[in-house]
């Protein structure tokens, strides 16, 4: 019963939290708040864990190595012939055992020393529980990559919504001005038409826009745990770049170096293999005959001793397995320079890519400034029919595109930025 309430108290506190998290989410995100939602949120971070028991149980099993080993025998035979004395001495009789044999003991064996096996064989465990832990970082990194692009996708509908809003304010505007000089017969009736499709297929970009923002929250909500609201403002980072010397900090990269360190302590394991093994015995039993061969008497009987176990000649077979293993520390040393070498080409088409990218920002604002001036003067054109409004709509879109493609170049900055971040580990 009281085992019943404990549950029912868990899972209430569960939900609590669950309604907690979800009332705290907040009207404003940022990437890194994201990362870390999304990773804690992720089924695969709870592998880490079970991992780390998992070790620790065979750890707990190769630390028994040294406890002590009983076990129970027993037997009861018998046999066609026995061994007789085929001699006769007046006054002595050599008695002739039984032909029916009964023996139950109790057996030991203690290990005293394996060379160092067991010792090693920890210390490989845990160089395996180190690279399967993380084998699960490297796929938590991909995670935060994903909830970059789906980041990223949202701020790029974001503001071209934002831009096609302005454009559409700017139209309706001017279907308002021309307006009187229609009714006064002074602009064609066809322009304002073309306003007005204008204006019909700025509202199907935004449908389109909602739909695809839409998904793409819905998207970032299920990584992250959380119902997010299309009203949530996304924080464009800034990160800091470094751009002299940089570390590898992949996680991939990472778990090269300790597959390696697993194979150099495999070599200490096979060492200990080729060392002596001492360990201590004992035996007490019970049985006819006992020690005695030649009793017909149940007897207890005890042994005790010390063993040694030494394989002297192995025909070269751990020396081959050493080099086996030397022959896979290469293997892995190729696939580091290689994929470091990937590494600082992917750096430098990242920090070009930041550089082109500061380039196209400092010319954006001289581009917006000249479409003002001469979206300016269109519309005055419209307004006195020296130009149609297809001229004036083409003049308008120029100047709404030079602003949208400087909105999009800071976030392409900030997502190059993040990028280069991603590609040394620093995600």
């Amino acid at each position: 019963m009281m085992h019943q309430i404990n549950k029912s108290v868990v899972a209430i506190f569960i939900m609590l939290m669950a309604f907690d998290l979800k009332a705290e989410i907040p009207d404003t995100l940022t990437l890194s708040f994201c990362h870390q939602r999304a990773v804690e949120y992720y089924p695969l971070l709870k592998q880490k864990q079970l991992l780390a028991e998992s070790s620790g149980l065979k750890n707990e099993n190769t630390d028994k190595n040294f406890l002590p080993q009983f076990e129970v025998n027993g037997r009861a035979t018998y046999q066609s012939e026995v061994t007789k004395v085929p001699i006769s001495i007046p006054g002595i009789s050599i008695p002739t055992p039984g032909k029916d044999v009964y023996d139950l003991y109790l057996g030991l064996n203690q290990l005293i020393w394996d060379g160092g096996i067991t010792r090693e064989q920890k210390k490989v465990e845990d160089a395996d529980l180190q690279i399967n832990q993380q084998q699960v970082e490297v796929e938590l990194y991909k995670v935060k990559e994903r909830v970059n692009g789906l980041f990223y996708k949202i701020m790029l509908y974001k503001k071209s919504k934002e831009a096609l809003l302005v454009n559409r304010e700017t139209v309706v505007e001017k279907l308002k001005e021309l307006g009187s000089g229609i009714e006064n017969g002074m602009v064609l009736q066809s322009n304002a038409d073309i306003l007005q499709a204008q204006i019909l297929q700025i509202d199907q970009n935004i449908i389109e826009i909602d739909a695809e923002s839409r998904a793409a929250y819905k998207m970032l909500g299920e990584m992250t745990g959380m119902e997010i609201p299309e009203s949530t403002v996304l924080l464009l980072p800034d990160p800091a770049i470094e751009t002299t010397d940089y570390i590898n900090q992949r996680p991939e990269y990472l778990m090269l170096d300790m597959q390696k360190s697993k194979l150099e302590l495999s070599k200490k394991l096979i060492s200990a293999g080729t060392m002596p093994r001492f360990s201590g015995f004992g035996k007490l039993g019970y049985g006819k005959p006992g020690l005695n061969m030649l009793s017909t008497e149940f007897n207890d009987y005890y042994i005790v001793g010390i063993g040694l176990s030494w394989d002297i000649i192995n025909w070269n077979k751990p020396k081959n397995q050493k080099k086996l293993l030397g022959l896979q520390q290469e293997i892995v040393e190729t696939q580091k320079e290689t994929f470091d070498q990937n590494l600082k080409i992917q750096v430098d088409e990242d920090l070009a890519t930041i550089e082109k990218f500061n380039s196209l920002i400092a010319s954006d604002e001289n581009i917006i400034s000249l479409r003002d001036k001469i979206t300016k003067t269109a519309s005055s054109q419209l307004n006195n029919g020296i130009i149609t409004s297809t001229q004036y709509l083409e003049e308008l879109n120029k100047a709404t595109c030079a602003r949208l493609d400087l909105e999009t170049h800071r976030i392409q900055l900030s997502f190059a930025k993040i990028n280069y971040l991603k590609t040394i580990g620093k995600l």
